[in-house]
């Protein structure tokens, strides 16, 4: 839980936190944060400390929503960050981090990277901030000591969240089930009112606006292959493959 993660921190020596990327689909921001309307942020948290979240202008109400306490990014002016870098775009936005660290009181110390962006990018932007704080060490996981844990055990809202969308998942899957048995059957086939037949392709388009029309999204697909495509790990089936009377379907589907 997040009343752990200062325990958590202190057990692996680590000093900071670094959650960096959007406050949708990337779940150590999420963790923080809970979903909503944030592009681009970083969350900073100090051990023993609250997490600051920096944020951009344009979204500093949504990020204002999330109950914790926040940063402009418009505090760091660019075009002052921007000649102390003599013109370097990519210094600039180091010198950035390096001022939103240290206006948190952090000069050195160990510090763990989370978060979702290009890998590339971000690798670049580290390693000036590390030339510009040479005290700093960044750290990531390749197996997660620290969040990963945290997040093992659920507070009360975590909870209900899971079993929301469970609900919701099983009301989907349900509807799935009696949309397929309420079409007509021509030579084995499921078709409509006009014998066209029903395809894999429709029902996921189906399934999609179900969870939509319920606030959930399914940003990683839904599996749903029939026959041969079952069989084939992970095949999330043939868009236009009409589906058989007789085929066993493979139906796996994870909303957020």
């Amino acid at each position: 839980m997040k009343k752990d993660l200062d325990q958590l921190m202190q057990r692996l020596d680590i000093d900071v936190l670094l959650v960096t990327g959007a406050a949708q689909h990337n779940p150590a921001m999420v963790y923080f944060t809970g979903v909503g309307h944030v592009t681009g942020a970083d969350l900073i948290k100090k051990r023993g400390g609250e997490a600051v979240l920096f944020h951009a202008a344009m979204e500093r109400e949504e990020a204002a929503r999330t109950g914790l306490k926040t940063i402009n990014y418009s505090a760091y002016p660019y075009d002052i960050r921007l000649a102390e870098a003599g013109g370097d775009a990519d210094r600039a936005l180091a010198l950035r981090y390096r001022k939103m660290f240290a206006d948190l009181g952090i000069t050195s110390g160990t510090v763990a990277v989370y978060g979702e962006g290009d890998v590339g990018s971000f690798y670049t932007l580290l390693s000036l901030v590390q030339a510009e704080m040479p005290n700093v060490k960044f750290k990531g996981f390749l197996q997660d000591e620290l969040l990963m844990i945290a997040m093992m055990t659920k507070d009360a809202e975590e909870i209900e969240r899971i079993r929301q969308v469970g609900r919701v998942t099983t009301e989907v899957v349900a509807r799935t089930a009696d949309y397929l048995t309420g079409q007509k059957v021509k030579n084995d086939t499921l078709v409509h009112s006009d014998d066209t037949p029903v395809t894999i392709g429709e029902v996921k388009n189906l399934i999609n606006l179900w969870l939509a029309e319920r606030d959930l999204e399914n940003p990683e697909g839904t599996i749903f292959a029939q026959g041969h495509d079952a069989g084939v790990p992970h095949s999330t089936g043939a868009a236009s493959a009409a589906i058989k009377l007789g085929e066993p379907i493979v139906y796996d589907i994870f909303p957020c």
